[in-house]
């Protein structure tokens, strides 16, 4: 009878073991398998100013197509350009008629392709495309303008600025 108990007792001992081996194994293998998922996604993240169609993901997806799984570098890949940035400045942006203003404008084309053109719209009816250095434009006749500048990129991407100018009627002595 003792032998039995013995025997017993080693089963449970060796089923405890093996359970505790089967737990503390199980997990550590699990993470590096969620590892290993993980890794595949984060080269796969777009890089700033891309955007990957719907179902270029890689890994297996309900429904898609044996072979279809891309890195990123396929059909499915869309390159965006970053926008060109335009700021306008109106040096003094109020005061009596007539009002000489000078325009201060500054560029930024962060892709690097420059500005081709520039078309300025003062409000008043007067239009110019004139590059913009410095540039001075005289309203004549006391009101409230928007002048706009609109650059243009030589790939063609365009960016506005926008500025208010208000001519009080002129000083009478």
């Amino acid at each position: 009878m003792a032998d039995a108990r013995l025997t017993f007792a080693a089963a449970a001992i060796a089923a405890a073991v093996t359970m505790l081996l089967l737990v503390a194994i199980r997990p550590a293998a699990a993470l590096a398998q969620q590892q290993q998922n993980q890794e595949p996604q984060q080269q796969q993240m777009a890089a700033p100013g891309t955007m990957q169609a719907p179902g270029s993901m890689s890994g297996s997806m309900p429904g898609s197509m044996p072979g279809s799984v891309t890195d990123g570098h396929g059909p499915n890949r869309v390159d965006l350009p970053q926008p060109p940035l335009i700021t306008m400045t109106a040096v003094p942006g109020y005061g009596p008629a007539p009002l000489s203003v000078g325009f201060f404008v500054n560029t930024v084309d962060p892709e690097g392709k420059g500005f081709v053109s520039y078309v300025w719209n003062f409000g008043d009816g007067q239009v110019s495309m004139d590059p913009p250095l410095t540039f001075f434009h005289t309203y004549k006749t006391a009101g409230s303008y928007v002048a706009t500048v609109n650059a243009t990129t030589s790939d063609g991407r365009t960016a506005i600025a926008y500025v208010g100018i208000t001519v009080r009627p002129s000083i009478v002595n």
